[in-house]
Parts: C-alpha cells; sequence; structure tokens
C-alpha cells in the first residue's frame, strides 16, 4: 500500500516526523497523518503537493518502479485508460479475476481472429471446436 511508501519519501525528503511534514505542506498534521497511514485516499492533487514538497515523483509516493507509468498513459485510448483505472482500484483478488477475464477474452478474441466461420461462438466452444 502506498502509506509505507509516503513515509519512506517523508524521511528520505528528511522529515523526521509528521507533524514537520504536515508544516511543510501547509496542512494541518491530522490530515497528513490520515493520509500516510492510508486512512483516506491520496488524491493525484495530494500525491502532487507532496511530492513536490518532498523533492520525489507521485510514482514514489505510490511505491511503483521508476517508468512504469511516466508516459503510459498518453497512449492509452480512453477506455484502455478506464480499464486501468478500475484495476488499480480493485483488491488483489478482484484483480486475478480482472486479469483472467481480459486473458480469456484476448484468446476468444486471437482465436476468432484465426478462423472467423465460427465467429458467434463463446470461448469454451472454440477451445473444444
Amino acid at each position: 500500500m502506498y502509506e509505507l511508501s509516503i513515509k519512506k519519501m517523508r524521511e528520505a525528503a528528511g522529515f523526521k516526523k509528521q507533524p514537520d511534514a504536515a508544516r511543510a505542506l501547509g496542512w494541518k498534521e491530522r490530515r497528513y497523518a490520515s493520509i500516510e497511514r492510508g486512512e483516506v485516499k491520496l488524491t493525484a492533487e495530494d500525491a502532487c503537493v507532496i511530492a513536490e514538497v518532498f523533492g520525489c515523483t507521485p510514482n514514489d509516493l505510490c511505491g511503483w518502479p521508476p517508468g512504469l507509468n511516466e508516459g503510459f498513459a498518453d497512449d492509452l485510448d480512453p477506455e484502455e485508460g478506464e480499464l486501468l483505472y478500475c484495476y488499480r482500484q480493485s483488491t488483489e483478488k478482484r484483480r486475478s479475476k480482472i486479469l483472467e477475464t481480459a486473458r480469456d477474452q484476448a484468446e476468444l478474441s486471437q482465436a476468432q481472429a484465426a478462423a472467423p466461420e465460427i465467429e458467434g461462438l463463446e470461448a469454451d466452444q472454440i477451445r473444444s471446436a
């Protein structure tokens, strides 16, 4: 979860205690502490503010490896962006289900492209065909 990365970034920026970071951000201590503990979702706006003060990137705050999300979203169409957003908002168990569904649909699409005459068949019918 991102709260551990926020704490690490805070400490790396030289803020030993949460109140020090809150003051630097111009926020109330309670607000900052709630975000760092993960009790309040980190908004994109807050992530940008924190990143600027801490001298890091929003990706660092989320614990993403370098390059994971840099410039990637520029190449996505709206539906792809929505799918990625939904995946990232899901629990680990639900993420597995999303991936399973996506893989099944990709396999079905490839099978239909290879044999267009069976366009209306479901995935399990194509596997047995």
